[in-house]
């Protein structure tokens, strides 16, 4: 491995462990500012692994649209992400792509979750800095402990 890609590996953690940081505490413009101008999000809401279906929230184009759907679904909640065990690939000089293990937890009034899963993720080097350019998460594991499956009435 190059001194390069060593580099890119490293900014491209610290880049997740942004991220983690910045969801739990609510810092909406520094998490958005993670993601490509035309980054995908997708998010499982169900466990989808082994056959089952997805269980997705609509799709999020967009950084700036990132930024507008966040503090919707999570400034009311309580939350902890954590990342590990990466596996990056350096599919460029410019692109990526990883996997991380993960766990979250979601708490807010009248629903919390608890759940382990992994984050698919691309991202992309624009201007000397390593962004986001997709993100899928899916869940291994999900214990909800208060509400259902169905989510926090966010209405």
């Amino acid at each position: 491995m190059t001194l390069e890609e060593l580099s890119a590996r490293e900014a491209i953690k610290d880049v997740k462990a942004r991220y983690c940081y910045h969801i739990d505490l609510k810092h909406w413009d520094e998490y958005a500012g993670l993601f490509t101008a035309d980054a995908i999000m997708d998010v499982d809401q169900s466990v989808s692994t082994r056959g089952r279906p997805a269980n997705p929230t609509p799709r999020i184009t967009g950084s700036a649209a990132i930024r507008t759907f966040m503090p919707q679904m999570l400034d009311n909640a309580d939350t902890v992400h954590q990342v590990h065990s990466p596996i990056i690939e350096l599919t460029s000089p410019t692109t990526a792509k990883a996997i991380w293990a993960m766990e979250d937890i979601v708490k807010m009034p009248g629903f919390h979750l608890e759940a382990r899963g992994h984050y698919h993720e691309t991202y992309a080097l624009v201007g000397g800095k390593w962004y986001i350019a997709s993100l899928h998460l899916t869940r291994t594991l999900i214990n909800i402990l208060e509400g259902t499956e169905a989510g926090p009435d966010l209405g």
